[in-house]
């Protein structure tokens, strides 16, 4: 097996859907990151926005797991 397409094919995804959701989550985490400092900076600003963000990202990649090994089991 192939160690480039081995997690691809793991996941039951192809490389662009793989790619799309890995790149926008990486966007939100290093965007979660930024008001992180801003607010260790500042703690008056950006109070509850990280700790929002990171549950939502938790939701979305559970969800997104739910949904690869349904999708795997179909296959």
């Amino acid at each position: 097996m192939n160690f480039f397409t081995r997690h691809l094919r793991e996941s039951g995804e192809n490389y662009f859907e793989h790619f799309l959701f890995t790149f926008t989550t990486s966007l939100w985490l290093i965007g979660t990151g930024l008001v992180l400092l801003c607010h260790a900076i500042f703690p008056f600003i950006f109070v509850f926005i990280a700790s929002s963000n990171i549950k939502k990202i938790n939701q979305v990649m559970q969800k997104r797991i739910e949904f690869l090994i349904e999708r795997r089991g179909k296959n």
